[in-house]
């Protein structure tokens, strides 16, 4: 069966619908680059008056076209697009490319209008690019509707800017790799970006998908992380999506809400779908360069060898700083490399050629052969001027130099392990280059870009096997978490008082301390006795959410006594605040432990996240959090738990006891199956949780709902 977006990228027949005889025009550049393309098919250009263009007959309509038309990309002013488009449904065309721009961009009208056109498409089988896009280019169909020319290759683009498409194929032309296809989708008002990852999955020409992406629609994030999370082939996935201001979640209730700010989320979730993540756009083609042609770095190990220290030097500190793993080289390797180069050579890792390979270019292969069969060694970066010796010697080394070339190639085909040559001569057309070039091998100018391309290899080969998102594996009572839910308070955003949100936890299995909830003085002093002191004092009440902007906490309460007299000091304070009921929390206190926060929420692109971070009062000034999509089981909690930058305070610092970080992931882990399981619950912010020696405690919880 054919795929719906088959009929864009490999149409059997195209109209071009405001093709215009007037070459600079939009209409006119775009019908060229259809022309020019080679297209293999029926090519029908629509025009109201012209007999022809660019030679070919022109038809006033759709209507008059004397065959079924299977992509239609659409160019006339917006006030005509909808007629066109009721035109294309009559008919049953079934890919359409509106470029016209003036729709959903504009406002609310533009995009009622963009769905009325989506929906009389969709009522007949179509589906529709755009509006609002720079169209799209096609090698396997001989498609171009850019108006421009890319250059093929097995790259795939899916861009949400045509300025950005430009751009990436710029660097394209630069560097001498291509697009299989190439896909602005403007307002994306029908397709979706987990239906265009979809396709190109499957599509035999595409090795590596690169996606500019400006924002995602409510749960199209989500929709994307489970495609790529599950799907049985999928291909490596750069994205580039420019950052966004922090600002806190509504009415920042919690802490949770106030740390997840719209990046932090993406970058997560992103990462954790095995897709990477780029900032620069140049890196981004630079990473999709070395996807698309090296095998993968299996061991993880990188040696880098270079003509000069200096080189070398930048290369190493830019490989570390990527996550890159730069071993030592094996005793026997470095034995037969000190037989090969001069004495004043390094032969650890990097491997410093000292002008040798200026003068006797052959070395390189030798030495790269010894590196790439070194165990530790899964791939290498060689570093310097290779390519343009000649320059500063004698032509006859230039012609060495392409023997080189062909003998590098060689031992790279032989060992099949990636191989990056960075040349300070990289954005040249010169013979030894070019030859390393189809050979496969990715040849950059920029140190730091070659290390980073290494590291991009390597980072997508070290995704772990990709499966959907499991929790813990929780049985649940479902009516009583129903009748806890059911407590909650107000109106817009519904809050859990304390003790109902202490009973919901642990309904989760989540390891919260005992506490008992007091109405009067008495009833406190008779917790104390039970539960045992010192205990903590909390007030509860629906009218006061920040309780301790009104000293309503207090901690070390030391006996009944204590806890009756703390009970009605509570009460005098809530007065200040409100008129109604008014208890009082009792918790033994929790002694040692670091605090940390555990937190969940529902965020509209990729629904339910958790997350986890150094805890307290500075949570937010510390800004030391990891999110996930949840749910998680307790291996990936406990990966959270790892990425912290403050992991050593948890693992046992200046003779400090290490936090017992199994149990910190069990509640982490509970805490997403809780998020996950139920829609109703919004933020989950539990701060702290005290990490202790044995085991964690929840000591302050707070759960929204919607």
């Amino acid at each position: 069966m054919r795929h719906p977006l088959d009929c864009f990228v490999n149409p059997t027949s195209a109209a071009v619908i405001g093709a215009s005889t007037v070459p600079h025009k939009t209409g006119g550049r775009r019908w060229r680059s259809m022309v020019e393309a080679g297209f293999p098919g029926a090519l029908y250009p629509i025009h109201p008056s012209a007999p022809e263009v660019l030679g070919r007959k022109a038809y006033r309509s759709l209507r008059e076209v004397p065959d079924a038309v299977d992509l239609a990309v659409v160019l006339v002013r917006p006030d005509l697009v909808p007629g066109v488009i009721a035109e294309c449904a009559e008919l049953r065309v079934p890919g359409v490319v509106v470029i016209t721009a003036g729709f959903g961009e504009t406002g609310p009208a533009g995009k009622a209008l963009e769905r009325e056109m989506v929906g009389r498409l969709r009522a007949s089988g179509g589906r529709m690019i755009g509006p609002n896009c720079a169209g799209l280019f096609s090698a396997s169909g001989r498609v171009n509707s850019l108006g421009w020319q890319p250059p093929p290759g097995p790259i795939a683009l899916i861009s949400q800017s045509g300025n950005m498409a430009l751009t990436f194929a710029q660097f394209a032309r630069e560097k001498g790799l291509g697009f299989s296809k190439l896909i602005t989708v403007g307002n994306a008002a029908d397709i979706r970006i987990p239906e265009y990852v979809e396709y190109l999955f499957g599509d035999s020409e595409t090795s590596v998908i690169v996606a500019y992406l400006e924002g995602f629609e409510p749960s199209e994030g989500r929709e994307l992380f489970t495609l790529l999370r599950t799907h049985p082939a999928p291909k490596p996935l750069i994205v580039l999506k420019p950052g966004e201001t922090e600002s806190g979640r509504a009415a920042a209730l919690s802490h949770t809400g106030a740390m997840a700010g719209r990046h932090r989320v993406v970058e997560a979730a992103l990462r954790q779908a095995g897709a990477l993540q780029v900032r620069d756009s140049e890196d981004a083609w630079d990473a999709a360069i070395a996807l698309a042609l090296l095998p993968p770095l299996r061991p993880g190990g990188v040696v880098v060898i270079s003509d000069g220290g200096g080189h070398a030097t930048i290369v190493c500190d830019a490989a570390e700083r990527a996550g890159l793993d730069l071993p030592p080289l094996a005793a026997p390797t470095r034995d037969t490399l000190e037989k090969i180069l001069p004495a004043r050579s390094a032969v650890g890792n990097p491997v410093d050629f000292a002008g040798l390979a200026e003068e006797e270019p052959e070395v390189i292969a030798r030495v790269l052969d010894l590196c790439l069969a070194d165990p530790a060694i899964g791939g290498a970066i060689l570093a310097g001027h290779f390519g343009g010796y000649f320059k500063i010697t004698t032509e006859e080394l230039g012609r060495r130099e392409l023997a080189a070339a062909a003998q590098v190639a060689g031992v790279v085909k032989r060992h099949d392990k990636p191989v990056i040559l960075h040349s300070i001569y990289g954005g040249e057309a010169l013979p030894a280059l070019d030859a390393c070039r189809r050979a496969g091998i990715p040849v950059y100018r920029s140190l730091e870009a070659s290390a980073r391309a290494m590291a991009a290899r390597w980072r997508v080969d070290g995704v772990r096997p990709r499966r959907s998102p499991t929790g813990p594996g929780l049985a649940v009572d479902a009516g009583r978490v129903a009748d806890v839910l059911g407590r909650a308070t107000g109106t817009d955003r519904r809050l859990l008082l304390e003790p109902d949100a202490r009973e919901l936890l642990i309904l989760y299995g989540v390891a919260v301390p005992p506490s008992r909830v007091a109405s009067t003085p008495e009833e406190a002093a008779a917790a104390v006795r039970e539960l045992g002191a010192p205990v903590a004092l909390k007030l509860v009440s629906p009218d006061i959410v920040h309780r301790t902007e009104l000293g309503g906490v207090l901690l070390d309460v030391a006996g009944p006594d204590a806890a009756r007299d703390g009970h009605a000091e509570l009460v005098r304070r809530a007065r200040v605040a409100t008129s109604g009921r008014v208890r009082v929390l009792v918790t033994p206190m929790i002694r040692g432990g670091i605090e940390t926060v555990v937190g969940a929420f529902r965020d509209p692109q990729f629904g339910p996240l958790v997350m986890v971070g150094l805890g307290g009062i500075f949570v937010e000034a510390i800004d030391d959090v990891v999110f996930r999509v949840a749910p998680v089981d307790r291996a990936e909690a406990r990966a959270m738990v790892g990425e912290l930058r403050s992991r050593r305070i948890l693992q046992g610092l200046r003779g400090r006891p290490a936090a017992d970080l199994d149990a910190l992931g069990d509640v982490i882990a509970r805490v997403s199956a809780l998020v996950a399981d139920r829609p109703e619950v919004a933020e989950v912010d539990l701060n702290p949780v005290l990490a202790l020696e044995r085991g964690a405690a929840v000591a302050d919880a707070r759960i929204l709902l919607l």
